[in-house]
């Protein structure tokens, strides 16, 4: 997935809106779909991905080490969890998640892409990853941290509603 994000953001280079943030990112949606499949081993799976990804992606910045690398892969995986965990809890949601609906998905959605944004620049900023990172202008840390959100959150839900619907093809294709 990370391959395809990269060609994405070099094929139409106004979604790459600085390092670490694109305005449709794709492996959020595939961290949701783990964690809503798995649970928390979704979660650990995520991680190791993120932390991955992360080195190659991000290996160049002066700032990065294997802490930062591991803060971040957290961020990328427990985000997801930890909201999924919360909206199933307030809106009582079974652990098996037979009664989730289409309006429990976008609650996690928004809320893992709210969550994971907002941990994401902190650390961002925090270490300096880019000139982008190291304003004092409340306008641009706001727009980096809305396109991070609006990223993951149209990722998630291209990923999401690709799986639905390819979950209904087959089911349609085998009757």
């Amino acid at each position: 997935m990370w391959q395809f994000q990269v060609f994405l953001t070099k094929a139409i280079p106004p979604l790459d809106f600085a390092l670490g943030v694109s305005l449709i990112f794709l492996p959020a949606g595939i961290r949701t779909l783990s964690v809503l499949i798995f649970g928390f081993k979704g979660a650990v799976g995520v991680f190791f991905g993120a932390m991955l990804s992360t080195l190659e992606y991000m290996g160049h910045v002066a700032s990065m080490d294997f802490a930062v690398h591991t803060v971040i892969g957290a961020i990328s995986a427990f985000s997801a969890w930890v909201a999924m965990v919360a909206v199933c809890h307030i809106r009582k949601i079974d652990d098996d998640l037979s009664q989730i609906g289409f309006d429990d998905v976008l609650a996690i959605v928004f809320s893992q892409g709210l969550l994971s944004a907002t941990l994401h620049q902190c650390i961002f900023r925090w270490f300096h990853f880019d000139a982008a990172f190291e304003t004092e202008s409340w306008q641009q840390i706001s727009m980096l941290w809305g396109a991070m959100a609006i990223g993951d959150i149209v990722g998630s839900m291209i990923v999401l509603l690709s799986a639905i619907s390819v979950v209904h093809f087959l089911k349609s294709a085998t009757r």
